[in-house]
């Protein structure tokens, strides 16, 4: 036969592209846990980061209340007898507060105060006059934080309400 030639196709048959999609989907399904896993983790380490940034601002805001009236390092504005030397709320943070020397300090930005895990700036906040063993505050100032979320650590034994 002079004329007919061997006719073969370029494409893909049946078979190899549902070869193909199964071994896709089988990598994806491998993969999405371990991403998730690796979503999480970045935000448990910034929720750490977050919390010793407050927690430090904290600790400085009392520094600062601390200080001798008349010193330059000294707030021009005195916190009330009801708060004592720490801070209203956390908000207070992120404003200026004016010194005796005519400077001013902030403390902390306000996207410092977004809760990774929450996604919003709210926290559990404890004032220095609280029990211990509460997890509500009277509101008189703020002492201690937590996050709001109460979904378990990566380590299986903590909620991140606890750190």
């Amino acid at each position: 036969m002079i004329g007919h030639r061997n006719k073969r196709s370029n494409g893909f048959t049946v078979a190899e592209l549902i070869t193909v999609v199964a071994i896709v989907a089988i990598l994806a399904c491998v993969a999405m846990p371990l991403a998730n896993f690796g979503i999480r983790r970045q935000k448990e380490i910034e929720l750490h980061e977050r919390l010793r940034r407050i927690t430090e601002a904290i600790d400085r805001f009392h520094e600062l209340a601390l200080q001798q009236a008349g010193g330059p390092a000294a707030m021009k504005e005195p916190v009330s007898i009801q708060q004592g030397p720490w801070p209203k709320d956390l908000e207070s943070l992120t404003k200026p507060i004016a010194l005796n020397s005519g400077q001013s300090v902030r403390l902390l930005r306000e996207r410092d105060l977004i809760d990774p895990m929450t996604g919003r700036a709210e926290w559990i906040t404890l004032s220095a006059d609280d029990d211990a063993d509460t997890q509500s505050s009277n509101g008189n100032n703020v002492y201690e934080i937590h996050s709001k979320s109460t979904a378990m650590a990566l380590d299986g034994k903590t909620h991140y309400n606890e750190w």
